[in-house]
C-alpha cells in the first residue's frame, strides 16, 4: 500500500475544500467497508484519505413535508432501527436487515453503498424502487441526480463532489413497498438477485403507480418498464400479479442472454417475484391465495 496523507475534516465545507484541492487523487472514507479493501488490493491510487466518518451533519433519517431524507453516513443499522423506516418504508427495512453481518450493517454507510455501486448492493435496488434522488455538493455548487440516472458516465459523482443526501417521496397510506433478495453464504447473505417494488392504488383498488427494479442481474439495477406499464390501471390482486414471475424471467433472459448463471436466475426470479408480490398484497391486507403460487 502506498503512503498517503490523511485528513479528518470537522465540517462538510472543510471536506469539500480538500476534495477540490486533491480532485482525482483523493479518496473519501466513510464506513470503510469497501475502501479499505480497495487500498489493500491496490485498486485505489490515492494521495489523500478524506475521512468524513465523524461528520454528524451527514448522519440522519428525517421526514420533512412528505419527503424522507437520509444522510449518506447513516448506517444500515440506522435504517433497520428507525421506527419510521420500519413502519412506513418496508423495502428499505428489508434491504437493511438482510444486508451482510451485524458488523457490516454497523459500519457500512448508505452513501458508500450507493456511490461504490457494487453489483450486489442491496440498498441501490430498494432506493431506486422509491425513485430516490441523490444530492451532491462541491465548492462550486449543488447538483441533484435521480438514482435511476446516476449510473452513467455523465452523472457519476465528480472528484470534487460529496454525496450529502438521498431523498424520496414518503410512501402514502395507499402505497406498499418491499424488497426481496435471493442470497448465498448465510454468514454474509450476499445477494444473487434482488427485487424492489413500490405500488400505489386508488380507492377502487386499482394500481396508479408501479415502480419495479431488478438488481444483481446486470451491472446496475434496472427499472422494469414493461412490468410497470403492465400493472398500471389493473386491480391489485394475485390474479394480476401472477404473470409477473414469467415476465421477470423474460427480463433476465434479455439482460444476461449469454451469462452462465442465466438458467439459474431465470428460474430463481420467479420465486423472488412471487414472494415480493405476496408482500405487497399482505401490506394492502389482500388475500395472496398462496395455494395458486407456482
Amino acid at each position: 500500500m502506498k503512503k498517503f496523507d490523511y485528513s479528518a475534516p470537522a465540517t462538510v465545507d472543510e471536506a469539500l475544500k480538500l476534495l477540490n484541492e486533491y480532485r482525482d487523487r483523493a479518496a473519501v472514507l466513510a464506513g470503510g467497508t469497501d475502501l479499505v479493501i480497495a487500498l489493500h488490493e491496490r485498486e485505489h491510487d490515492t494521495d489523500c484519505i478524506v475521512d468524513i466518518s465523524k461528520l454528524s451533519d451527514l448522519r440522519y433519517i428525517e421526514v420533512d413535508d412528505g419527503i424522507v431524507r437520509v444522510g449518506p453516513l447513516s448506517s444500515f443499522t440506522d435504517l433497520e432501527n428507525s421506527e419510521y423506516i420500519r413502519g412506513n418504508v418496508r423495502s428499505l427495512y428489508e434491504a437493511a436487515y438482510t444486508l451482510g453481518s451485524p458488523q457490516i450493517r454497523n459500519l457500512g454507510t448508505i452513501g458508500g453503498n450507493l456511490i461504490n455501486a457494487s453489483v450486489a448492493g442491496d440498498s441501490i435496488t430498494a432506493f431506486m424502487a422509491l425513485d430516490s434522488t441523490l444530492v451532491f455538493k462541491s465548492e462550486s455548487g449543488r447538483r441533484e441526480v435521480k438514482l435511476v440516472d446516476y449510473y452513467t458516465d455523465e452523472n457519476k459523482i465528480r472528484s470534487d463532489e460529496l454525496l450529502t443526501e438521498v431523498y424520496f417521496d414518503a410512501p402514502g397510506e395507499n402505497s406498499a413497498t418491499t424488497y426481496v433478495k435471493l442470497g448465498k453464504r448465510n454468514a454474509l447473505v450476499i445477494v444473487v438477485l434482488g427485487l424492489g417494488l413500490l405500488l400505489e392504488r386508488d380507492e377502487e383498488n386499482v394500481c396508479t403507480k408501479a415502480q419495479v427494479v431488478i438488481g444483481a442481474v446486470s451491472r446496475f439495477p434496472v427499472r422494469v418498464a414493461s412490468i410497470e406499464e403492465y400493472l398500471l390501471g389493473k386491480t391489485i390482486s394475485w390474479e394480476t400479479f401472477a404473470p409477473c414471475a414469467e415476465m421477470l424471467s423474460e427480463v433476465v433472459q434479455e439482460l444476461i442472454p449469454t451469462r452462465a448463471s442465466l438458467p439459474y436466475k431465470k428460474e430463481s426470479v420467479k420465486g423472488v417475484s412471487n414472494k415480493a408480490f405476496r408482500n405487497i398484497l399482505e401490506s394492502f391486507g389482500i388475500d395472496s391465495k398462496e395455494e395458486k403460487l407456482v
